[in-house]
């Protein structure tokens, strides 16, 4: 990933009518990922130029989703953050060269870090500024940063400087956080009646469940799709943020060795295909959200869910690798309005029957997007992970395996070594147990025969597309691009 985007000939005229097949994809992906309710809006020339609310805001009741309906927006809080930061250094209020020692901040590890090192997620390496990681307990370090560079809190912060300049009356810190959402001087009832209600998968069915009462610099803004169209139409033009400091904001992280990292001030910057992007997403427990600009057309798309799942199968590729094409829904709105290609479809991955999908998915590996096409692929292997449909889970998940590693013939008869108990600690056991000719793994919580482990080689198993079992001298590794966990194998009980 890069900043240098060198524009290839894409089309900067959208579809005169693309909203009927937006929709359509959204609303598949907002049942197949079992989203009670998605908020979408499209922002371009200064204009909200399309919103439409899908799904409900409160399934007992069945009040549908409006675009006024108000949401938890989780880490998109971020991108709000490093505005505030920008316009205080602007004003001599602080230096993104400060250290957090200066504020206040004394822990030995921590105190020597600068604004930002954690503003550009890159606080984690040795020395600080060589790699990108994604930490979002750090970033609400930056609330300390502000209330001792400033004496007030974020949210009385955001709200002077950036909710009430751009009459963003739905805006507001997060409603459980009292002290913080009393800060906005918001109309409590307002909120509550317009708020969409947080859910939940349990046993792969949305349940009422419940929003965090966390308020910080990284999370727990609420808003709704017309405040966040004004806060890109303000980012679009000059009324939040000059255009010197809009370029600062934008700019990604470069290392000594002019490593070009995927994070810039409070946003993703990604090139994608000759199309400058810069990004978000938002995970909570409850709610999750999507922002993605792209200023060179002044285009922006909202996307907004009273669940997790919008970002929950994705995060990995989005948060872990600072990937927008990870996301299937932001696939959706990249092909239509950053390519503007109506011939690039959108698959269906859970209805259509896996004969015919292969062939269609074959077919847009000839095309120059295919490597969009292979991360939707594994997108929907985790979706079905997430959502417990199991049946099409294994068949995407052996489908991933065919292309990824074809070579391998699985040898069953050699797996009885793996079989076992593998103790974290006497109250915490992992067990593998093989049934015919599959190995399963199961942790504590596991029901039935636990989680099927596909064999990649002689002793690697894949759990999903980014989770490696590895079995080596009476040991289980697990293992992904980011967290490695060995466990030794129990020895066997003396019959």
């Amino acid at each position: 990933m890069s900043i240098v985007c060198i524009f290839s000939p894409v089309s900067s005229q959208i579809n005169a009518k693309p909203w009927q097949k937006i929709e359509k994809s959204l609303e598949n992906y907002r049942k197949n990922l079992k989203i009670p309710g998605l908020s979408v809006g499209v922002v371009q020339d200064g204009k909200l130029i399309w919103s439409k609310g899908l799904g409900y805001a409160d399934l007992r009741r069945k009040i549908k989703v409006t675009p006024n309906t108000i949401f938890h927006i989780a880490s998109l809080t971020k991108t709000f953050t490093a505005a505030l930061l920008l316009k205080l250094e602007e004003a001599g209020k602080l230096s993104l060269t400060d250290s957090l020692g200066k504020y206040g901040i004394k822990e030995s590890k921590l105190k020597n870090l600068q604004i930002r090192h954690i503003l550009s997620q890159v606080s984690d390496s040795n020395p600080p500024g060589k790699a990108y990681k994604y930490n979002s307990p750090r970033f609400e370090l930056l609330g300390k940063v502000l209330k001792k560079a400033t004496g007030k809190t974020f949210a009385q912060l955001v709200t002077q400087y950036i909710a009430n300049p751009l009459k963003m009356n739905n805006t507001a810190p997060n409603i459980n956080s009292r002290k913080d959402f009393l800060a906005s001087k918001r109309n409590w009832y307002v909120f509550t009646q317009n708020m969409a209600k947080p859910y939940r998968l349990k046993n792969g069915v949305p349940t009422q469940f419940i929003y965090s009462h966390r308020f910080n610099t990284a999370v727990g803004m609420m808003s709704n799709i017309p405040d966040l169209s004004k806060y890109a139409q303000a980012l679009d033009g000059d009324a939040l943020l000059s255009p010197t400091l809009k370029q600062k904001l934008y700019q990604p992280w470069i290392t000594s060795t002019n490593d070009t990292l995927p994070y810039a001030k409070g946003w993703f910057a990604q090139c994608y295909k000759g199309v400058q992007t810069y990004w978000h997403y938002g995970y909570g427990r409850s709610c999750s959200s999507l922002i993605l600009r792209m200023p060179d057309k002044k285009l922006t798309v909202l996307v907004l869910a009273n669940a997790d799942l919008l970002s929950e199968p994705f995060s990995a590729g989005l948060g872990v690798y600072g990937d927008l094409i990870a996301s299937p829904i932001a696939n959706i709105f990249l092909r239509h309005f950053a390519f503007a290609k109506d011939s690039l479809p959108t698959l269906d991955y859970i209805n259509t029957p896996l004969v015919i999908l292969k062939k269609q998915w074959t077919a847009t590996q000839a095309t120059s997007f295919a490597k969009m096409y292979q991360k939707e692929l594994l997108a929907n292997v985790l979706l079905a992970k997430s959502t417990k449909r199991h049946k099409k889970f294994d068949e995407l998940m052996r489908w991933y395996i065919q292309n990824n590693y074809p070579a391998y013939e699985a040898r069953s008869d050699a797996w009885k070594a793996f079989v076992g108990r593998y103790p974290m600690s006497k109250y915490y056991v992992f067990r593998v147990v093989q049934e015919k000719n599959r190995l399963y793994y199961k942790t504590p919580a596991s029901k039935g025969t636990g989680l099927r482990l596909y064999p990649v080689n002689a002793n690697t198993f894949l759990l999903d597309p980014y989770t490696r079992i590895i079995f080596r001298n009476r040991k289980m590794i697990i293992q992904n691009d980011w967290d490695k966990v060995e466990v030794n194998k129990a020895k066997e009980k003396q019959k």
